[in-house]
């Protein structure tokens, strides 16, 4: 069996890639820009991803795993 930190960087890797595809699906959806809902719903959405992000940063780290591209792409969100 994987140890716990693989499993844990797996999980995030997972979490992060289905949040993105969430906001990909929910554009594949949005017919009206100007509805104060898409709004709403898009800035819960980026905050997902953002918590995800940081949710694979912490596992990245807790791994000993440093990737500066990685930080720099996720701080330009």
């Amino acid at each position: 069996m994987a140890d716990k930190t693989i499993i844990a960087l797996r999980e995030a890797a997972a979490a992060y890639a289905e949040a993105v595809r969430t906001t990909q699906r929910f554009f594949d959806r949005v017919e009206d820009t100007d509805d104060p809902s898409v709004l709403v719903e898009y800035a819960t959405l980026v905050e997902r991803e953002k918590e995800a992000a940081e949710a694979r940063r912490d596992a990245l780290e807790a791994a000993g795993i440093e990737v500066p591209s990685i930080e720099e792409t996720d701080t330009d969100n």
